[in-house]
């Protein structure tokens, strides 16, 4: 199936890193394509004289990946081969030395107990073409497609072959390669009038041990880096740590799958490419629809500076405009997920490996990732007249004994708010802070961020938001800006 945003119907994981350009979308089998440049990257392993194809593998599963106590920023794939695991864990990071774009970090484990052979084949064709890999160059440090630097490679293989006739990309498993010329070292280049050139190469992988190879997600990029420099996952994932330490953040929700699906979300609009070569990225250029909707999404959770940066100029200086379409926006890409609040509950449900979901712009619709944050803000409060609901809806499944709620720096048209619910018996204990904006920005945000139905109440002048909790004592409210109470008293 087409879509307007270029894709097919498959579905895939974007993996990028905020503050460098470029980003590789990963699909269900670990296929790897770096953008719209005509090939992809795919893996395959030999264990004794069993070819796995991890396409066509009934062990095949995936799931969202983190060193220790770091956020999951990678995405693993694992297959059984000879009693044991293999996996590929593929994560965005940045190198010192290595260009202004990111790398893409592919390491496959051997956790068997006996050797494999791993081997990866450039193919023609990405996400959004069967075809389109012109030219395949060998040389020492690794490959280059149309004459791009498509993969450095720590160690070099084993063996390998260039193919003037590849199979293409497809969503189901792979035939194998047509005979082609082996490489044997040293420079080596093949070209395909049809655009379906390609290579193949093999590495031995003992028991216990990991295969690394990188990709340059910018297409400029041409040094390679020091292994030394190039960051762990632990190291990736606590810097997202650190950088997404200041924005939104939900703890102790009924259903614990919305935590995490809230914190992907956050980190995959941070590292949303809209620079003006976006086009050649796996999520092209955003409608403007599109734009106010992922900066509604940013406002929402707390990263006004890079909200600004991504609407656009005309919806920035109108953002009570912005905050309607964004919510117009919003409801057209989630309309098969039915009604809130209902579409939190099915968005979860249907939620791919790396917290994303197909849509119009693709296999991970950074649009749908917008939208979920703000089905969630709408679950945790409605906002209306300048009156702030903590928890709509939530009904006795909240009472009686079971962790606490807590609500960390979520923006609505009245400022940024926080909040946590303890119980003590079956009565809910109320802890808030309400903090007006301070800054022009801050301010700005906050209407972007409201429900898109007036201009906002923050500011010096507006009234005291009033708040209440009706889901959990419906005769309560107060305009106290911080406090805590214990409710049903």
């Amino acid at each position: 199936m087409r879509r307007r945003g270029g894709g097919t119907g498959t579905r895939w994981t974007v993996l990028a890193l905020a503050g460098a350009g470029g980003a590789m979308a990963v699909d269900a089998s670990g296929r790897i394509a770096t953008g719209r440049r005509g090939w992809s990257l795919d893996w395959g392993i030999l264990a004794g004289e069993n070819l796995c194809v991890p396409a066509a593998a009934p062990s095949l599963r995936q799931r969202a990946a983190g060193a220790e106590d770091a956020a999951p920023v990678a995405l693993e794939t694992l297959v059984r081969a000879s009693g044991g695991d293999v996996s590929q864990l593929a994560y965005a990071a940045r190198a010192a030395g290595a260009g202004p774009g990111a790398l893409g970090v592919l390491e496959v484990r051997n956790r068997t107990s006996a050797p494999v052979a791993v081997t990866l084949t450039l193919r023609p064709g990405d996400f959004w073409r069967p075809d389109g890999l012109w030219s395949v160059e060998i040389d020492d440090a690794g490959a280059l497609a149309n004459g791009a630097r498509a993969l450095w490679w720590q160690r070099p293989p084993a063996g390998g072959r260039l193919l003037a006739d590849a199979a293409a990309a497809t969503d189901g498993p792979h035939e194998p390669p047509p005979a082609g010329a082996d490489w044997a070292g040293g420079p080596q280049r093949v070209r395909s009038r049809a655009g379906r050139s390609g290579a193949e190469f093999t590495w031995p992988v003992t028991h216990g041990t990991t295969l690394r190879v990188l990709l340059p997600l910018e297409p400029d990029d041409a040094a390679p880096p020091e292994p030394a420099v190039v960051p762990t996952l632990d190291q990736v994932g606590r810097g997202w740590d650190l950088h997404t330490a200041g924005g939104l953040r939900v703890a102790g929700l009924p259903d614990g799958r919305i935590e995490p699906l809230v914190a992907a979300a956050i980190r995959r609009l941070l590292a949303l490419d809209v620079s003006p070569d976006a086009g050649d990225g796996p999520d092209g250029r955003l409608s403007p629809a599109e734009r106010a909707l992922v900066a509604a999404a940013l406002a929402v959770a707390g990263y006004a500076q890079r909200a600004a940066e991504v609407v656009s100029l005309r919806a920035a200086r109108n953002p009570a405009s912005a905050a309607r379409l964004a919510r117009r926006e919003a409801a057209r890409v989630t309309a098969r997920f039915g009604e809130a609040p209902a579409a939190v509950g099915a968005m979860v449900a249907d939620a791919g490996a790396g917290g994303g979901w197909a849509g119009d712009r693709g296999g991970d619709d950074p649009a749908l990732r917008a939208a979920f944050l703000l089905a969630v803000r709408d679950s945790l409060v409605a906002e209306e007249d300048g009156c702030l609901d903590l928890l709509p809806g939530a009904g006795a499944d909240l009472a009686g004994s079971r962790p606490p709620i807590e609500v960390h720096r979520l923006v609505t048209g009245c400022g940024v708010l926080s909040f946590a619910v303890r119980w003590h018996d079956r009565r809910p204990a109320l802890l808030w802070e309400l903090a007006p904006p301070s800054t022009r920005l801050e301010s700005w945000a906050s209407v972007l961020a409201g429900s898109g139905a007036g201009e906002g109440t923050a500011g010096p002048t507006a009234a005291a938001p009033r708040l209440r909790a009706t889901a959990l004592a419906e005769p309560w409210s107060t305009r106290r800006p911080t406090g805590e109470e214990l409710l049903g008293a």
